[in-house]
């Protein structure tokens, strides 16, 4: 395979093209983990017969290399919700040799907030959500979902962890939304 022909062909639209076409899906895969499924085209150099992703986890100085064989779609799991990830791609040919990398393109994982509620409608509400090491959160409430203000933060987390909240104003307001900001 030459390595300046992927490059031309990189370049023209095989693997740069794999930015535009990036699809990201999103799974849960365990406490604080999810599993992102990316998809890009297959490059049109006849000798390329495979491809790697290579992740890079936020402040992490080395990347992980995936081996997906001849697929243009693969699962990538065990990543950890509220951090940064960056995603390229290389193809190799038969004897191993690999392009330059795709451009890197990122995503950063939500953090899901779960609602607790008593048994009846005077209950305090209970806002549950993991935190990463590293990472502090500022719960913000509302009652419009215009007009929000922070009710609580945390430290900054040491492990992962689900971390909980109850919120002594809920059971005197009729209705209450909550948001997440990860520092």
């Amino acid at each position: 395979m030459d390595l300046n022909k992927l490059s031309r062909t990189r370049k023209s639209g095989s693997l740069a093209l794999w930015c535009a076409t990036l699809v990201f899906f999103i799974t849960s895969a365990c406490l604080a983990e999810q599993t992102v499924t990316l998809a890009w085209r297959s490059s049109s150099d006849s000798t390329v017969t495979g491809y790697c992703v290579y992740v890079r986890e936020e402040n992490a100085t080395n990347r992980t290399r995936v081996d997906v064989g001849p697929n243009t779609r693969a699962p990538v799991g065990g990543l950890k919700e509220g951090l940064h990830y960056g995603f390229s791609v290389t193809a190799y040919n038969a004897a191993g040799v690999e392009s330059t990398p795709s451009v890197e393109v990122g995503i950063t994982l939500r953090v899901p907030i779960k609602l607790v509620t008593g048994t009846n409608a005077t209950s305090l509400k209970r806002v549950q959500f993991p935190a990463a090491p590293g990472k502090w959160y500022e719960l913000q409430a509302s009652t419009d979902m215009k007009n929000w203000t922070t009710i609580w933060q945390t430290g900054v987390a040491t492990a992962y962890s689900w971390t909980e909240y109850q919120d002594v104003q809920s059971a005197t307001l009729k209705s209450r939304y909550y948001r997440l900001k990860v520092h």
